[in-house]
């Protein structure tokens, strides 16, 4: 099976998310203001901007004729604004490649209640104990905290779970648009990025960073252009892995799954980060809660083993 083609696509977005994931902690790392975080979406923006144009314009899409569609990726943009800033945050208080990737997918859980409160589609008892694990998966990763603890816990674990919120309330704008082209979604997101984020810079008072050709400086240049281009090739890799004959179910879990390993793994061996057994097993519980929420992937394991 790993030799499909579409597996190897599958393998191929996972790889990009986390190395996308690796940026945003170097990113992070080199950034000393909440201004630099906001600077970096806007160069990821413009990125994404004149990607969009380009193949559009190639292509002879049309990019002004869908209002809806404008209004939905607009808003997109909006919401991935807040993700990606959120997430040079978490990096730039220190937060774990790790720890901020789980709880990240752990975003199925705003994403089902979302679904059932604004899509109207009905939770299962066996969604409803999904969620369950889910959450339990998550304290496990966290280590198992007290409550005490648990109140205690960094900034950056809240605002990881903040990012989740967001990447669940995107994947529901998405449902709303799924019609429209992907790279006209990433002009208008890309767009809206570009002008949330320079707005930002400029009520910081930060607009000086434009012309800061410091080393630093020209380092976040840098890996946030690479972090735009790679954020280009994950959609480009996700279309493929459909193209070569995936299902849903079994890519969506074969995609979660090699991303939380792969980044988890990177994290310990490239910033030091522990690898507990509660991270172990949070992992492993995750999977498991995937498949009772996740319909299709429900679908797929029960006629596998009942064929």
């Amino acid at each position: 099976m790993i030799g499909e083609r579409w597996m190897r696509w599958t393998f191929a977005e996972a790889g990009t998310k986390t190395v996308s994931k690796l940026l945003q902690k170097v990113v992070g790392n080199v950034s000393t203001t909440l201004a630099h975080t906001f600077f970096a979406t806007l160069v990821i923006g413009l990125v994404q901007t004149i990607s969009g144009l380009i193949v559009c314009r190639v292509g002879k899409k049309p990019i002004f004729r869908d209002g809806t569609g404008i209004l939905g990726s607009c808003l997109f943009g909006f919401f991935a604004v807040v993700s990606s800033v959120l997430s040079f945050s978490v990096f730039l208080l220190g937060g774990e490649v790790g720890i901020n990737t789980f709880i990240i997918t752990l975003s199925i859980i705003p994403g089902a209640l979302i679904d059932r409160f604004f899509f109207g589609k009905q939770l299962s008892g066996r969604e409803w104990f999904g969620i369950s694990v889910a959450i339990f998966a998550g304290y496990s990763v966290l280590g198992w905290p007290s409550p005490a603890t648990a109140m205690k816990l960094p900034l950056w674990v809240w605002l990881s779970f903040g990012i989740a919120v967001s990447v669940a309330i995107n994947q529901g704008i998405t449902q709303k648009v799924k019609k429209v082209d992907p790279f006209f979604k990433n002009f208008w997101g890309g767009l809206t990025t570009i002008v949330l984020s320079l707005a930002a810079v400029t009520v910081l008072g930060s607009f000086n960073l434009f012309a800061d050709f410091s080393k630093p400086m020209r380092n976040l240049w840098l890996v946030s252009i690479v972090i735009g281009a790679i954020v280009v090739g994950m959609w480009s890799f996700n279309l493929l892995s459909y193209k070569g004959g995936a299902s849903i179910a079994l890519k969506k879990l074969v995609m979660n799954g090699a991303y939380l390993i792969t980044a988890m793994l990177a994290g310990v061996w490239l910033f030091g980060e522990s690898l507990t057994i509660s991270k172990l097993v949070g992992i492993g519980l995750f999977v498991i809660a995937f498949a009772l929420m996740d319909r299709t992937t429900w679908g797929f394991i029960t006629r596998k083993l009942l064929a």
